[in-house]
């Protein structure tokens, strides 16, 4: 299976197909992906409010809505296997978004080496030392150690020396790629040649601005502000207004961001309506969601 239809125009990553293929071969000796390692894989687009648009999940830890996923910066990532994974845990609403791996691979090693950072955030190195100094020391159950064992044997996995360091490298590797900041650390990379960014008010007015003024900053800001823009916006719970998330809907679509558009409108649970957006190029029928008997 190459493709599966919430990855957009992705191929799945080889890495997860042969995690498909590992969670079958530990089943068949007699362990779980899921109950040894904590990793419970997916084809399917487990998506919540918090779930950035530009986030494919491929797995869950199974509690509380957490999940992990690719960040593909809008379409900018070529290859998922490089791509930054991110965990989203809908239920931790001061930080419902961060970082845990520069790719892939990197991830795995977080697995088999201590994995408290994939559904706990740490704001820094010093507030993981004091979680794991205050942590009760649990003895490893035995087949868990042979479960780590196949995992490591299979991905070729090297242990990460010092976690604490891995947290400030990993942050400071994609703060030396962001140009624009925002509430989560995933930020804006360089998608343009603007070196001009503005910024939209939402903290102003309760409600966020008026969808009015979201499409007129949508036609005149840089593309990096507009990312940015839809990631605070969404972070703030501000799209779960239908018009103000319509305005936005279009406005993605017209800067080529279908795929994108279409995650965003399977994070609310909305009545279902087809709405046809024409450019230049191409008409595109996406779905949105709207709730008819809500008021703006």
């Amino acid at each position: 299976m190459n493709r599966l239809n919430y990855y957009g125009k992705y191929s799945v990553p080889e890495t997860v197909r042969q995690l498909w293929e590992f969670e079958e071969e530990l089943r068949q000796d007699g362990y779980s992906l899921d109950l040894d390692l904590g990793l419970i894989m997916t084809k399917e687009d487990i998506r919540y409010m918090s779930t950035p648009p530009d986030v494919i999940p491929f797995a869950s830890c199974g509690v509380d809505g957490i999940h992990y996923g690719f960040l593909t910066d809008f379409g900018m990532v070529p290859d998922l296997e490089q791509a930054y994974i991110v965990s989203v845990s809908p239920m931790n609403f001061d930080q419902e978004v961060w970082l845990v791996a520069s790719n892939i691979h990197n991830f795995l090693r977080v697995v088999f080496t201590e994995n408290s950072m994939l559904y706990n955030y740490f704001s820094g190195v010093e507030q993981y030392i004091s979680h794991q100094r205050h942590r009760e020391q649990e003895e490893i159950e035995e087949r868990i150690v042979r479960a780590k064992h196949k995992l490591q044997q299979r991905f070729s996995l090297e242990p990460m020396a010092d976690m604490g360091d891995y947290l400030v490298r990993l942050e400071q590797k994609r703060q030396a790629e962001v140009v624009f900041p925002t509430r989560y650390l995933s930020g804006i990379i360089q998608t343009s040649s603007a070196c001009e960014h503005q910024r939209l008010m939402i903290d102003a007015v309760k409600d966020g601005p008026d969808p009015e003024d979201v499409e007129f900053f949508f036609m005149n800001a840089s593309v990096e502000s507009r990312l940015a823009f839809i990631r605070d916006a969404q972070s703030k719970h501000l799209l779960d207004r239908p018009q103000l998330r319509e305005s936005v809907i279009k406005g993605m679509v017209d800067m080529g961001l279908a795929d994108e558009a279409e995650r965003l409108n399977r994070s609310y649970d909305y009545q279902e309506q087809t709405i046809e957006i024409s450019d230049k190029n191409e008409i595109a029928s996406i779905v949105w969601y709207t709730d008819d008997s809500t008021n703006d």
